[in-house]
């Protein structure tokens, strides 16, 4: 009976979005298993190439943030046009990229794409479906955008393996133009008639801080804390925080609504909602690379060590909406935290003897710990707000996932790079002690997240 009272209309207008969403996650999570080759084939170092992830991250994240305006100020369908055309443009650059400046320049325009579908996605489901369905409608949301790093990694790595990395972007340019008719057809939400300004004092600000911050994160992997490409880069991001701070009290039109965050449970969920994607995007990052460089795997075999753990937690995440459902937010995201914590205590225990088996037995229960919470962190969240703020929350938390995405990439890569620095050692060992930090970094994530989720109270319908 509830199922009926979600028009059939507004599933297929969800579906149009999401699809054009999984393409660009497809593309992002392809893209870590070709590094080892496109640094060889580009002559650029893996520091270098990182970017075409954390750069197409931190853009996503960028465009993010004005979502909350955008979607008021334009009707749904209008943005769903720009960017599928976005989408286009960008595939078709990657495609012909001959190199890397230009390969990276479609990785941005695709970036633009992916960060107004995938919250446009959000907004479609928190607008249009009822609260006893949130739950699930989130889970099936996040299980269409996790079934891209279930495919991406193997669809990338035989791609790169048995023919050329290009073809990664041609195979989606299909895709691309198939969901244009769906979405022109059923996405009909008109845009919410308002006076609000476009507040390009904050967007300056809040881009000065993401880049400062992860510019300054990567310089210190390869020139260390004290050089001076590093404190630039830091200075910026200390004088553009306390700005945007400043920019944040002081004015009634932002760009993202930081105010929400005064709700204590909103702002323990945004905490959790950025770890777990950081570890989510940085562990998808480094495996590839601990299997190429270290196991000596190859592109493919390195992508279909991921592929089981992809496929559990993106099946996993319609039965996490429903436990959310049925029982709340503690048990799902208590669940969530101590597999993530688990899985990543292994991999740092057991470093010296992982093989391709192993990787994927443990991949899979960090898989299932990370999809059993990312959705439902967010569904409780928009329980806490008002209906009037829900367009804005949606636009924090999605982009504080990307942003997460981009740092969890920068930092891992500074941390391989910083160990790859020390004079005489091997990259291989380097990229073992690199990778054995980054695993009980993530750990401490995990534990993290479960001290917040004891601290959560019990939510309040608004």
């Amino acid at each position: 009976m509830a199922q009926q009272q979600v028009a059939r209309h507004t599933q297929w207008a969800i579906l149009a979005v999401g699809l054009l969403s999984f393409t660009g996650i497809l593309v992002e999570t392809s893209l870590n298993v070709a590094f080892y080759t496109l640094t060889r084939q580009l002559s650029i170092t893996l520091s270098t190439v990182q970017w075409l992830t954390s750069g197409y991250l931190l853009m996503v994240t960028i465009v993010m943030s004005t979502t909350a305006y955008l979607i008021q100020r334009f009707a749904a369908q209008s943005l769903f046009r720009f960017a599928v055309g976005m989408a286009l443009i960008g595939a078709t650059l990657c495609a012909a990229a001959p190199n890397f400046p230009i390969l990276l320049l479609g990785r941005l325009a695709q970036a633009v794409a992916t960060g107004i579908a995938t919250p446009l996605m959000f907004y479609l489901i928190m607008a249009l479906i009822p609260h006893r369905q949130l739950g699930t409608y989130m889970g099936l949301a996040s299980m269409i955008i996790s079934l891209a790093p279930a495919l991406g990694p193997t669809y990338g790595g035989w791609l790169t393996s048995a023919l050329s990395w290009r073809l990664i972007f041609v195979v989606i340019l299909p895709v691309i133009g198939g969901v244009f008719p769906l979405g022109q057809k059923f996405i009909q939400l008109p845009a919410k008639p308002q006076h609000r300004r476009f507040d390009w004092s904050g967007l300056i600000l809040l881009a000065g801080v993401l880049v400062g911050l992860s510019e300054a994160v990567e310089n210190i992997g390869t020139l260390g804390w004290t050089s001076g490409s590093v404190l630039s880069w830091g200075g910026l991001f200390l004088a553009a925080l306390l700005l945007l701070l400043w920019h944040i009290k002081t004015s009634n039109a932002l760009l993202l609504n930081f105010r929400i965050l005064r709700t204590p449970a909103v702002a323990l969920w945004a905490i959790v909602f950025f770890s777990l994607q950081f570890a989510n995007i940085g562990l998808s990052f480094l495996l590839p690379q601990f299997s190429q460089n270290v196991l000596h795997s190859s592109a493919l075999t390195a992508g279909l060590m991921l592929l089981p753990g992809s496929i559990l937690g993106g099946l996993m995440s319609p039965l996490a909406g429903h436990v959310y459902d049925r029982t709340g937010f503690r048990l799902p995201l208590l669940l969530s935290n101590t597999a993530i914590l688990l899985s990543c205590l292994l991999f740092w225990g057991l470093t010296g003897w992982l093989g391709g088996v192993l990787i994927t037995l443990l991949y899979m229960l960090f898989r299932f710990g990370f999809n059993f919470g990312f959705g439902n962190t967010m569904s409780d969240a928009s329980l806490r707000v008002p209906g009037s703020a829900k367009g804005d929350l949606n636009s924090l938390f999605n982009t504080l996932q990307q942003y997460a995405g981009s740092m969890g990439t920068s930092v891992l890569s500074a941390i391989l790079a910083a160990n790859e620095r020390g004079a005489g050692t091997p990259k291989a060992a380097a990229i073992t002690a690199g990778s054995r930090q980054s695993f009980l970094l993530i750990a401490a994530l995990g534990l993290l997240g479960i001290v917040l989720t004891l601290m959560v109270k019990s939510k309040k319908t608004v």
